[in-house]
């Protein structure tokens, strides 16, 4: 079995995307800026002139007030790499120092260096190159003045220096700190609609016909995905209403057939047969009865009213009594308080207990017992002496039109309303097991100064 696709975030996708193309639009300025500058001084310098800060580094004051030199590793890889590579290096006192052939042109104009803070020369035929550089730099204790030819030339290293710049890296992280600031927020305050189209999903349901998904605040290209859920939740609501207009239809033209078939029923002279016909019209009037209750309850709910739930089970199990001592059941209610309230729909709470009644009677078999009782609790437990319900099969007996042999008597919707009545008033309907072996069936209400009906 294949594992589902991890789902995205796209809130996260859009974040990380946004982030990396400011990174490459940062490098490709770089680039950008960077190139043109390259062009620039190579048709003007030619040399990169971040070869005299190697040679400042090497250059020192020795005892006897001269320049001496002691070569950085970076100066002897240039010296290694080029080698045509030379300098002439002079201070303001005259004192030298040099590396490499210096051409004879370089000695001639040691009086002027000392006057110049900068220059490119070109053309000079030095040691074979057609340019030298002239720079200004600073040792330990002044100025010395630096003129070389021969090393390496202007090119993409200047992008390396442009990073190591402290002002340049400084930008480029404020820029890229901005980024994943704001990209972020902005992502979360656009999605926000979507966040708040969400949650009005979550209150749709099937009992609340005519919600729809608000799309002022969704982006225009969600926009028709709202509009196309909000058509397919019409079909739907539709469709649920054709439906409860049927089954209320249905169950309006059953009741008069079954009217007249009870009143033949009580023309026939008492026996066995007579008691199994009225047992079997009593299921088709309940069936009839509980399509009317599903109607009933999903169009117009009753107010939630106090009711007694003593009150509610001892008319049930009275009303029923008749039918139970005729068909061999022995049936019996307790009760220990005199009032049990709970808030909800008193029609509605006597249809669940009465149809626990019936299905125990229907399915629990001949001669059992069946025992409804109330506690002060607000449990309503109706328990008989049958077969029982299998563990595996206590969840599934709930589901509306579900029955557990394709034989058995009944539509499947006796339990299902029961669980619908209860969850409707806060409450909890379950399923066990008794001593005896049969099933036990409990319904849980809040008292009437706890939770209100929902």
């Amino acid at each position: 079995m294949t594992k589902p696709a991890k789902s995205r975030s796209l809130r996260s996708v859009l974040t990380r995307g946004l982030i990396l193309i400011q990174i490459l639009v940062l490098v490709s300025f770089t680039f950008a800026a960077t190139l043109p500058i390259i062009n620039v001084l190579s048709r003007n310098q030619g040399l990169d002139d971040s070869v005299m800060d190697h040679i400042a580094r090497s250059i020192s004051r020795s005892t006897d007030g001269g320049l001496e030199l002691h070569a950085t590793p970076a100066l002897q890889r240039v010296r290694d790499q080029y080698p045509n590579f030379m300098f002439y290096a002079v201070d303001a006192n005259g004192y030298s120092v040099s590396l490499g052939t210096v051409p004879v042109q370089v000695y001639l104009m040691t009086s002027a260096l000392t006057h110049i803070s900068s220059a490119n020369l070109s053309d000079t035929g030095f040691n074979g190159s057609a340019e030298a550089i002239i720079r200004k730099r600073t040792i330990d204790d002044g100025p010395i003045w630096i003129v070389s030819t021969g090393g390496p030339q202007i090119g993409l290293g200047l992008i390396r220096v442009a990073f190591s710049n402290p002002v340049f890296v400084g930008l480029v992280l404020l820029l890229t700190s901005v980024t994943l600031i704001s990209i972020p927020v902005l992502i979360r305050r656009t999605l926000r609609g979507v966040e708040g189209v969400a949650e009005e999903a979550e209150d749709i349901d099937v009992n609340k016909p005519g919600v729809r998904l608000s799309d002022q605040s969704v982006p225009s290209e969600l926009q028709p995905l709202v509009h196309a859920f909000n058509t397919a939740l019409g079909r739907i609501d539709d469709g649920v209403e054709r439906q409860q207009r049927f089954m209320a239809d249905a169950a309006h033209e059953l009741r008069t057939p079954i009217a007249i078939l009870q009143t033949r029923l009580d023309m026939l002279p008492p026996g066995e047969q007579r008691a199994q016909l009225e047992l079997d019209v009593a299921r088709l009037s309940g069936m009839a009865n509980q399509l009317l209750d599903l109607h009933r309850m999903d169009l117009s709910p009753a107010s939630p009213q106090l009711v007694d739930l003593v009150e509610i089970a001892s008319e049930v199990t009275a009303d029923i009594a008749p039918l139970a001592i005729s068909a061999g059941t022995e049936l019996s209610f307790s009760a220990d308080a005199k009032r049990v309230q709970v808030r909800g729909d008193a029609g509605a709470l006597s249809r669940a207990i009465t149809n626990l009644v019936q299905n125990a009677m229907t399915h629990g078999g001949l001669n059992i017992t069946i025992d409804v009782s109330v506690s002060a609790t607000g449990r309503v437990r109706v328990s008989d002496t049958g077969p029982g319900i299998k563990p595996e099969n206590r969840e599934e007996i709930f589901w509306p039109f579900h029955r557990l042999a394709p034989l058995q008597h009944g539509a499947g919707l006796g339990l299902s309303l029961v669980s619908d009545i209860v969850r409707r008033h806060g409450g909890d309907v379950s399923v066990s097991s008794n001593d005896r072996g049969g099933a036990v069936f409990d319904i849980t209400l809040p008292l009437a100064a706890d939770t209100p009906v929902k």
